[in-house]
């Protein structure tokens, strides 16, 4: 067992995909209660999730602070997005490594965005998280050409990386439960265009602990001052090489989601006016490990089929003003309008205070390296 991780059975797993896909699948879940008006924080909390065939339990806790300058301990939303980006690149970078036969002594991730705000201070309406990039620092002895190697195919494959690149759109949905059974609304939204030259700098550094744990600690910098949160942990299912210690990346960047969706919703005037009960936002999203092992060149490597539901419990009569009332909060978040574009996201990666390998990577950029590896990897095949 190098650097924490079993591995061995990989090539085994690949077979398995190939032969039954639906193994290859996995959903997960977060849900969030909508908070009440006068609340600073949005606790979620992980559901279980369906990996192939099977239920894995997962129960954790997730607290984000509403507003940027809220005396809360907890991060917030925007800079959980950037917990979500660096943890995932870390934890694909350590299964690189591993795979190549590589002893990390240590491993940290930093990702940075610029976060626009309006007049009032808070985060701009619809406005996309502007500078985003990521930044690893390394110990280990492997030659400059492998830290480059893994450097490039990490930003093919880490899903949360991709899901900057690609467009990754939210569908969303309001279910209304009645006492007569159920009903689906459909919800429209398109983020909203709010102009401001006033931005603050948003930061998470995630550290590697051992196997697919690691610790992570955030920072946001808004008139001055400086807030700093955690550190936290964040971690993989037992049967997705982790030790169940917290929860993944996944799972962060869906609460992360729907914290602050939730919290641009409470505020809808049909949330106030209309009986409802039991409201709560449950957000899903899904990997499909045939892309990030590339045994399916047509299948995304990024987390994708993201969705949104506004549970509510009341009369259906107010189903359509409900959905109306998500698609607003949808329109005004930044992180739906941030997976949405397709972004351009600086990667770099530093040993002993030298660059080994660094730049801009983009959509085709990547595209096109996973189709020279699907290429190679045809050849050996027939060769």
């Amino acid at each position: 067992m190098r650097n924490g991780l079993n591995i061995t059975g990989v090539s085994e797993s690949v077979h398995e995909y190939r032969d039954n896909p639906e193994e290859a699948v996995a959903d997960f879940r977060v849900v969030t209660p909508l908070p009440a008006p006068g609340e600073e924080t949005a606790v979620s909390r992980t559901l279980a999730l369906r990996d192939g065939t099977y239920r894995i339990a997962r129960d954790f806790t997730l607290r984000h602070r509403l507003a940027l300058d809220s005396r809360s301990g907890d991060p917030t939303p925007w800079e959980s997005m950037l917990v979500a980006v660096a943890a995932c690149v870390l934890t694909t970078k350590v299964n690189g490594f591993t795979s190549r036969g590589v002893t990390l002594g240590a491993l940290r991730t930093t990702a940075r965005a610029r976060l626009r705000l309006g007049p009032d201070g808070a985060p701009a309406a619809g406005a996309v998280l502007d500078d985003l990039g990521w930044s690893t620092e390394i110990d280990c002895d492997a030659p400059s050409e492998t830290l480059r190697s893994i450097n490039e195919l990490v930003a093919v494959f880490s899903p949360n990386h991709q899901a900057a690149l690609d467009t990754t759109s939210a569908e969303a949905t309001v279910t209304v439960l009645g006492p007569t059974g159920s009903e689906v609304f459909p919800v429209v939204w398109a983020p909203a265009v709010q102009e401001s030259p006033d931005d603050c700098a948003v930061e998470a550094d995630v550290v590697w602990e051992y196997g697919s744990e690691s610790a992570y600690t955030t920072r946001v910098t808004t008139g001055g001052i400086r807030r700093v949160t955690g550190p936290l942990v964040v971690d993989q299912a037992k049967q997705m090489l982790g030790i169940d210690k917290g929860p993944n990346s996944q799972e962060i960047l869906l609460s992360a989601v729907t914290a602050e969706v939730a919290g641009l919703l409470r505020h809808e005037p049909a949330l106030r006016d209309a009986p409802v009960e039991g409201a709560r936002l449950l957000g899903s999203g899904r990997l499909d490990t045939r892309g990030m092992l590339n045994v399916v060149r047509e299948v995304p490597s990024r987390f994708h089929d993201l969705r949104l539901d506004l549970a509510v419990e009341c009369d259906p009569g107010h189903g359509h003003k409900l959905a109306a009332a998500l698609g607003a909060a949808l329109s005004r978040a930044v992180l739906p309008a941030t997976l949405l574009a397709q972004l351009t996201v600086a990667v770099e990666m530093v040993r002993g205070g030298r660059q080994e390998a660094g730049g801009l990577t983009t959509l085709a950029q990547t595209e096109a390296v996973r189709d020279e590896v699907t290429r190679r990897q045809q050849a050996a095949q027939q060769g």
